[in-house]
């Protein structure tokens, strides 16, 4: 009942800080707009009336009135880049500020840490990028994909910054709580959980399915700079797990989010390897032997996906005919290349 009634206060008193972060967004979607508008304006004139000032002073006086409107939208972008983060970590810090004076529990107790953790997560589930919802707009098949990728262009770096801070604030938190209290393993695992939604930060939204209605992505999310910070933050999160594993060994569940973490990381060996030391603890867990030979069959190791699906045939034939499906994985695979 506390935790419900905690939820609600945080959730009322982080509506200001939702809306002060759409203001800040707002006036760099304005700014944007302003000049896109002004430039295409002073283009369309210039092209229809060149014939005119082809001979003319005027020509030369409207290039130039273009050439300082593009100069002044560069200056002044360079400004406001240079404020933007500025005014973002403000937000941070204020909200902070709130949560941390709404949570019950002491400092540095587990309990303080991880409603810090749930409001950041609250307000991070708060921020997303609108959809094209103007009756005018929405007509046009072409121009809702235009207004659209505008919207998210001019809003997804804001967006992606404030949930970083947010994230990297919380895992901040957690490392003093482990800094004095190295064994809790609550502590750990709720630590490998922050860093695994610090990776999702990274990924293509359309892949999580948090925003099936995205009609674009930024090729930023292709870069090699957010492989290396999506695999950096799993990697920390697998480092956590070894921990819990090391204090408390042969845990199924420690090894099932490895599991599923070498999976996003795309090593199927490691992954393998957790989903063989489960069925050493569990050895008729059929979601973990319908995993495993699915895996095995992706890698060709047709011989041992056989086996689990033999074992499969006798705890459950549903999920065997389901596995058996996964034959010719690898062979497909491969003419596909």
């Amino acid at each position: 009942m506390q935790s419900t009634t905690l939820d609600s206060k945080i959730a009322i008193a982080s509506e200001p800080f939702v809306k002060k972060f759409a203001t800040i967004n707002r006036g760099h979607v304005l700014f944007h707009t302003f000049f896109i508008v002004a430039l295409s304006i002073g283009m369309i004139i210039f092209g229809l009336l060149f014939s005119r000032f082809l001979q003319s002073i005027a020509m030369a006086l409207w290039l130039a009135g273009i050439f300082l409107t593009v100069f002044t939208y560069l200056v002044l972008l360079f400004y406001l880049q240079g404020r933007r983060p500025e005014r973002l970590m403000q937000l941070r810090d204020e909200f902070m500020e709130m949560a941390q004076s709404r949570i019950p529990f002491e400092p540095g107790t587990l309990e303080y840490h991880c409603c810090i953790t749930e409001a950041i997560v609250h307000f991070i589930g708060q921020l997303r990028i609108p959809n094209v919802e103007n009756r005018l707009v929405v007509t046009s098949e072409t121009l809702t994909y235009l207004v659209g990728k505008f919207l998210i262009w001019t809003r997804w770096k804001d967006l992606l910054k404030i949930k970083e801070m947010l994230l990297l604030t919380s895992i901040e938190e957690h490392i003093r709580l482990i800094k004095r209290d190295p064994t809790d393993l609550e502590a750990h695992s709720s630590l490998a959980s922050n860093y695994v939604t610090l990776a999702t930060l990274y990924q293509d939204p359309r892949k999580l399915a948090l925003n099936q209605q995205l009609i674009w992505t930024p090729p930023e999310y292709e870069s090699e700079e957010m492989r290396k910070k999506f695999e950096m933050a799993l990697e920390r999160a697998i480092e956590e797990y070894h921990i819990i594993d090391a204090y408390a060994p042969n845990n199924a569940w420690v090894h099932a989010q490895k599991a599923t973490l070498y999976k996003e990381l795309d090593n199927p060996d490691a992954e393998q390897k957790e989903y063989e030391h489960i069925l050493t603890i569990d050895p008729q867990n059929v979601e973990i032997l319908f995993r495993l030979g699915k895996l095995y069959f992706r890698k060709g190791e047709n011989v041992r996906g056989l086996k689990i699906y033999d074992q499969l045939q006798d705890l459950n034939e549903e999920k065997a005919q389901e596995l058996i499906n996964y034959y010719d994985a690898y062979s497909v695979a491969a003419l596909r290349l």
